[in-house]
């Protein structure tokens, strides 16, 4: 579980670095990329799509490092459920990214469904 939350630390610096890594060529700046998508209309669209993933990515975040954190304190093994979580994250990401809609819910709603089980799989 432990490699599991360090791939999450990973995926979350993957997606607070990726809008400024597509958008330093033309922005130099080190200013916040919500700055930047709202100064520049001729940033790609899927920029602005995957800093909105980002902002998901953070509201779920604590309750996914809640779970793996209390599951590695009480010896619970949790690691299907978190792994499953983290590949359905880089899927939504990917699905966010391309707009592919009804997909990026069903991913979402499957990352959503992990982190019941997760809590489930404490209680038990």
């Amino acid at each position: 579980m432990i490699y599991i939350v360090l791939s999450t630390m990973l995926l979350y610096f993957i997606h607070l670095a990726l809008p400024k890594i597509l958008t330093f060529k033309n922005h130099r700046d080190f200013s916040p990329i919500q700055v930047r998508l709202d100064k520049d209309p001729n940033i790609p669209s899927y920029v602005g799509r995957i800093h909105s993933a980002t902002k998901n990515l953070q509201e779920s975040l604590p309750v996914f490092f809640a779970c793996a954190v209390l599951s590695i304190v009480t010896n619970v093994d949790s690691t299907s459920f978190g792994l499953a979580w983290i590949i359905l994250r880089v899927i939504y990401l990917f699905l966010y990214a391309y707009k592919l809609n009804p997909y990026r819910t069903i991913a979402w709603l499957g990352s959503v469904v992990c982190l019941i089980l997760m809590a489930l799989n404490l209680i038990q």
